[in-house]
């Protein structure tokens, strides 16, 4: 013979089942705070509450500035992927050197320009000419940024080789070069824009798909751009970049448990 359920087992269940309700949702606001906290998110406060924080970035070496959306091409090339892609604001911790790392979802890319006087071959009239060298004021401007945008940058690329995330990372170099005697642009070997995606984990593995023969494209960029910039040299402006994204949350989470948010 059933026992009848009496008042106190439906009174516990009721209570159970409620308890089990109120975990799931507290589980989902939790979750929603920490979706909302992400790079993103964090960057954006920093700069809506810039002067809460510029003092402690500045101690650390770098002077602060912020990019707002842009409605027109800005002077910069470095900075053109924000204004096609209507992104911003962006905020931008400049080193001593010029050398600027800029976040949007995050770090997002460094950009840097470096002039100096060099022996450069110029480029000859006809193949049929002497080899000519000149002493030119050489500028070499150097970009490496996410290819998307609207992606966190990764610590550890973990995809397969012949995966298009496993080059993660862009990386473009413009090479000019000006007379010394009349400050016109020269025409010069070495000189030209070059461009190709690499392993953020080494900048040593690099891949191009588009174009006629993308093998040869990039094997060629790829050339161009480490004779000017090891993979090494490379990999260390990233990191910086990566660090420096680090020392940004944890600033945030200590101003936001000063201000006991």
């Amino acid at each position: 013979m059933e026992k009848p359920i009496t008042g106190k087992s439906v009174c516990r269940k009721w209570i159970f089942s409620i308890l089990v309700v109120l975990l799931l949702i507290a589980v989902l606001i939790m979750w929603q705070c920490k979706k909302q906290e992400t790079e993103y998110f964090i960057i954006q406060a920093i700069i809506e509450e810039l002067p809460h924080y510029q003092s402690e970035i500045e101690s650390w070496g770098y002077e602060v500035s912020v990019l707002p959306k842009m409605t027109e091409e800005p002077d910069n090339a470095g900075l053109m992927r924000y204004y096609w892609k209507s992104a911003g604001p962006v905020l931008i911790l400049e080193n001593q050197d010029g050398g600027m790392y800029c976040f949007y979802v995050g770090f997002d890319q460094y950009i840097s320009e470096s002039t100096y006087i060099e022996n450069m071959m110029l480029a000859p009239v006809s193949q049929y000419a002497e080899k000519e060298y000149e002493d030119v004021l050489k500028t070499v401007r150097l970009q490496i940024c996410k290819r998307d945008i609207k992606q966190e940058p990764l610590f550890e690329n973990t995809a397969d080789a012949d995966a298009k995330d496993r080059y993660d990372v862009s990386v473009l170099i413009e090479i000019t070069a000006e007379s010394l005697v009349d400050g016109n642009e020269v025409s010069v070997f070495g000189g030209g824009f070059f461009e190709t995606n690499y392993c953020s984990n080494n900048f040593e593995e690099c891949r191009l798909w588009n174009g006629i023969d993308p093998a040869s494209a990039n094997r060629y960029s790829d050339q161009n751009i480490k004779q000017e910039y090891g993979a090494a040299q490379l990999l260390e402006y990233y990191r910086q970049g990566l660090e420096l994204q680090s020392r940004l949350v944890e600033l945030y989470h200590e101003r936001q448990g000063e201000d006991g948010r």
